[in-house]
């Protein structure tokens, strides 16, 4: 059976903390900004609906553009939300628009695009086909430097705001290596039944993002992927259609297909499928079998194919079994000189080069010395452990979940890599870091966190309070919770430099690198 990795801190995190559509969880402690607040307000306001005229001068967390209400609102009498922030959904910042107001709160309002009255100057146009309809490149309109720019300024906010912490150097941003062809992983829904069988993505929600739920539309082109994919994706439908195979529909909990997952490994430039269906019949099992072997055999870059069956009734593209697997069941993937072995199930940053840059980067900010011990915390498979080994003398990976700790020694053996060693700990428990350790692990020069988009559990910054670590490096994804939990560290470190990381062009995704050192006491 193939093991169902999910590459991150905590048992129940799973492999999509970057994936293309956002799963929709919030995080533990602290907020950010999200469209699509639950709206007890907006049914009784009397401006839901109304058309407001808004210059948007920055861009929220999430991707919307902030506006402000103006003075007045034609057919509202005694208005007095005037200054309130809007958040617009698909405005850029520099432009005009004519918004519709969807939802309304006490402090903040929502709202659409309905006219762009003048265009932002840091728009672009758009590559993709399907943009407007899809709702994963939400911020493809916008240049690429400038997508970078505010994703730096939106983490900068967030920690003075949330935080109440100001970095001591704020270190020149990292750009995405490509802007296109970029991803090595896209998962593909199922929809609808016959000739009407759609598989792509989801559509758009009102608030220009993609939800994981709604109606998919069906995919002729993904610029973000490797072209291969496309092609690949629409034999794969045609494919189905002919042994009238039906998707899995979740509210009735009847039909089969549920999900297609496509990886690339940017090394090996080959490509493995994984076709998640509810639990197969006989005959479903030799149509998906004879499925595989065709597309095996039409496309040389396709080594493997994989048939894993999800009995749950939800919309996780997750194995629950393998059921089949033809061709090889991995691909093999390089950052700098370092391989992993990348299954079906496992965890792995989705942008191959964005990946190396970040790890890099991280790899500078840590400044290792050759004798240094390493703690890495939420280390899944083990990709930022390996990739620092060979700059210092040891790493201590910690991870829950043992599929994950499993895959990280599985790559340190695939790259003869000795000085990593994996061990399975709860890093949110009251003692996060285990009592007894190998033997050289007990004090680290530097600890790696790279925590899901939750950020940490409270009992290890509690741990890394009461013992100041000389460097803590910290891997965010969220600048929301690294704000919180940087003001939770403020009580022991100060927040050294940050750098913003641009892995997830086109998207409202913001990673960020920070670095923290113990703060020195005054003598009395």
């Amino acid at each position: 059976m193939t093991r169902n990795t999910s590459g991150r801190g905590g048992g129940s995190h799973k492999s999509g903390r970057h994936s293309h559509s956002s799963s929709g969880r919030t995080p533990r402690h602290g907020a950010t900004h999200r469209t699509g607040h639950r709206a007890s307000s907006a049914a009784a306001s009397p401006l839901s609906g109304k058309l407001v005229d808004l210059d948007i001068d920055a861009l929220a967390l999430g991707g919307a553009g902030v506006g402000r209400m103006p003075e007045r609102i034609d057919g509202v009498d005694e208005f007095t939300g005037a200054g309130m922030a809007v958040f617009v959904a698909g405005a850029l910042p520099g432009s005009r628009v004519r918004a519709r107001l969807t939802h309304v709160h006490r402090r903040h309002a929502e709202a659409v695009v309905a006219e762009t009255l003048t265009p932002s100057p840091e728009a672009v146009e758009p590559f993709c086909p399907h943009f407007g309809l899809c709702g994963g490149c939400s911020l493809q309109h916008l240049a690429p430097e400038s997508q970078l720019a505010w994703k730096q300024r939106q983490i900068l906010e967030a920690l003075a705001r949330i935080g109440k912490v100001v970095p001591g150097t704020v270190l020149p941003p990292v750009a995405a290596p490509h802007s296109q062809r970029f991803r090595n992983k896209m998962e593909f829904a199922f929809q609808g039944k016959g000739d009407a069988l759609r598989l792509g993505l989801y559509e758009a929600s009102a608030s220009g993002q993609a939800t994981g739920v709604g109606r998919v539309f069906d995919l002729a082109s993904c610029p973000i992927f490797p072209e291969v994919g496309e092609q690949i994706v629409h034999a794969v439908r045609e494919g189905c259609k002919q042994a009238r195979l039906l998707a899995y529909d979740r509210a009735s909990h009847e039909g089969f297909l549920r999900h297609l997952v496509l990886r690339h490994s940017v090394h090996q430039d080959a490509l493995l499928a994984q076709l998640i269906t509810s639990p197969a019949t006989e005959g479903q099992g030799r149509a998906v079998q004879a499925l595989g072997q065709e597309l095996l055999d039409r496309f040389p870059k396709l080594t493997g194919f994989v048939h894993s069956e999800r009995g749950r009734s939800d919309g996780l593209a997750q194995a629950e079994r393998t059921r089949l697997t033809l061709g090889a069941p991995v691909l093999i993937e390089a950052l700098e000189d370092v391989r992993y072995s990348i299954s079906a199930d496992a965890f792995f940053q989705t942008c191959t080069k964005g990946a190396e840059a970040l790890y890099a980067a991280l790899r500078d900010l840590a400044d290792l010395a050759p004798t240094d011990t390493v703690y890495d915390l939420y280390c899944g498979g083990g990709g930022i452990s390996l990739f620092l080994a060979g700059s210092c003398g040891r790493v201590l990976g910690l991870e829950q979940n043992p599929s994950a700790i499993a895959d990280a020694e599985a790559n340190a053996k695939l790259g003869g890599i000795a000085n990593c060693r994996f061990l399975r700990a709860d890093l949110s428990g009251q003692e996060p870091i285990p009592l007894r350790l190998p033997e050289g692990y007990e004090q680290p020069a530097v600890a790696v966190v790279d925590p899901p988009r939750e950020g940490l559990d409270f009992g290890l910054v509690q741990w890394l309070v009461h013992t100041p670590l000389p460097r803590l490096v910290y891997v965010s994804c969220n600048p929301a919770t690294l704000a919180r939990d940087a003001g939770l560290l403020a009580e022991a470190y100060e927040l050294a430099a940050v750098r913003a990381v641009d892995l997830f062009p086109h998207t409202a995704h913001a990673e960020c690198l920070a670095l923290f050192i113990p703060k020195v006491l005054e003598r009395p």
